[in-house]
């Protein structure tokens, strides 16, 4: 197979979609697209669209969501903007309605979930630096370990509110949120020595910065990732604080701290110290109007089985499998009604004798929510020299910068760069090049299990 995903990007109050076919991923998969004119391999129908493939045809269901126009109001065929780059396919379409209603109840509502904490209640533990292992905070147990109550990568919000009374922890309390753990400032061990002002807390050690006290001195914040722990059946295996946390998890949180910037934007400044001490930052400008994806199953099946036969490619008959029948032809747009009922089906090209019938597959789509995202980054020296001035405006701004680990960092900078062609290919932009410009792209929200399956998919198809 060899049609691997299906992406339409769907603008709300517009008439128009704009539809993704991405090739496969495999690169040990054919190739099965002969024609030189890809317009040609293109079907429309009302309620979806066919994919002609060598001996593949595959037919995109979208009536749950749509009614497409088949016919302009000069009579052409609505597929336009037709272009393949690459393997991959896009073109777009005029729509005579969107079910709204339907459009929302069929779209993944991605919940915030739970920070995958390590440290348990139940058992004593001790902190260390993760560049030195010297120890932090000698061995104790917090029988009491919560999240903050308010999501947000910045304590001070819920320990020092304005204009209300400080919440200090106690020394049997740990806090925690998007790496970052809050802890009574006087279990504090040796291990740490603080610089300017006492506010930066530093490995007495290897000098590396392990935190800050929040204000008023009520408790203090430690980086996660700065950190490793150790319990007493483990004197020896030095654990990390959290388990992974997806993209869209660490989106959903960072997103609540964003500052307006404009009408429906906020920016986010990020920034991330590699272990060889590698200064990373990540200027984030979101549109805060999520993105409408719908997007075909991970994986499509190998082989799909209908109730009845399948007709042989000469059978006209066969159109029905597609065209569904729908009494309501309002349009709430523009566009031109020309009585679709009246037109013929769009001919078809027949199997010669003697060859297969082609296979046909149904793909079905699911709505999910994202965020347009431009973003720059600076992942060297030369990078941060290069982008010293945006740095500097945002700095003089009074930007917030927070500090998250590198493997977030990471994790990001994957999906950005991942759905940067994605983007460009919607939105009939330019490829994204090795520029100093900001680059355009999106973070499509999904859940866990299915990030974890797209990444064991990745893996597994991946050439070694």
């Amino acid at each position: 197979m060899s049609l691997d995903q299906v992406i339409v990007n769907c603008l709300r109050n517009k008439n128009w979609i704009s539809v993704l076919l991405l090739r496969s991923m495999d690169l040990f998969q054919p190739v099965l697209v002969e024609s030189s004119n890809v317009f040609h391999l293109i079907e429309v129908s009302r309620n979806g669209i066919i994919w002609h493939e060598k001996n593949v045809e595959y037919r995109i269901m979208m009536d749950d969501f749509f009614d497409i126009s088949t016919r302009t109001h000069v009579g052409d065929v609505p597929v336009t903007l037709v272009e393949m780059k690459g393997n991959h396919v896009s073109f777009g379409l005029y729509l005579h309605r969107i079910r709204y209603s339907i459009l929302d109840a069929l779209t993944v509502y991605v919940e915030l979930g739970e920070l995958p904490m390590r440290i348990s209640p139940y058992h004593s533990c001790s902190l260390h630096c993760s560049n030195c292992t010297n120890e932090i905070i000698g061995q104790r147990q917090y029988y009491h370990i919560q999240e903050v109550p308010i999501t947000t990568v910045l304590p001070q919000i819920y320990f020092c509110p304005r204009n209300r009374i400080p919440v200090y922890p106690s020394e049997e309390e740990l806090y925690y949120g998007l790496n970052y753990l809050v802890v009574c400032t006087e279990i504090l061990g040796n291990g740490v020595e603080t610089i300017a002002g006492r506010r930066r807390v530093l490995c007495s050690r290897c000098k590396k910065c392990l935190g800050e006290f929040i204000t008023r001195d009520v408790g203090v914040q430690l980086y996660a990732d700065a950190l490793r722990f150790v319990t007493l059946d483990s004197p020896l295996e030095f654990k990390e604080i959290f388990d992974h946390v997806t993209p869209t998890q660490i989106m959903m949180r960072l997103v609540n701290d964003g500052e307006n910037s404009g009408p429906d934007q906020r920016r986010l400044f990020l920034k991330a110290v590699r272990p060889d001490g590698q200064l990373q930052l990540l200027h984030l400008e979101l549109d805060t109007k999520q993105m409408h994806i719908l997007r075909s199953e991970l994986k499509m099946p190998d082989s799909v089985k209908p109730n009845v036969s399948l007709p042989m490619e000469t059978d006209t008959s066969s159109e029905s499998d597609v065209d569904m029948n729908d009494s309501d032809t309002s349009s709430n747009y523009s566009m031109l009604q020309t009585g679709d009922e009246e037109i013929p089906p769009t001919p078809r090209s027949t199997t010669p004798r003697g060859t297969p019938t082609k296979t046909v597959q149904y793909v079905r789509l699911r709505g999910y929510r994202g965020w347009r995202v431009r973003y720059l980054y600076s992942g060297s020296d030369q990078d941060l020299i290069d982008h010293d001035e945006v740095y500097m405006n945002w700095t003089y701004e009074k930007t917030r910068l927070f500090y998250i680990s590198h493997l977030m960092m990471a994790d990001l900078l994957c999906e950005l760069n991942a759905n940067e062609n994605l983007v460009a290919s919607l939105e009939k932009k330019p490829l994204p090049t090795g520029s100093d410009n900001p680059r355009q792209s999106c973070i499509i929200c999904e859940s866990d299990k299915e990030f974890y399956a797209r990444q064991e998919r990745f893996a597994r198809i991946s050439p070694e």
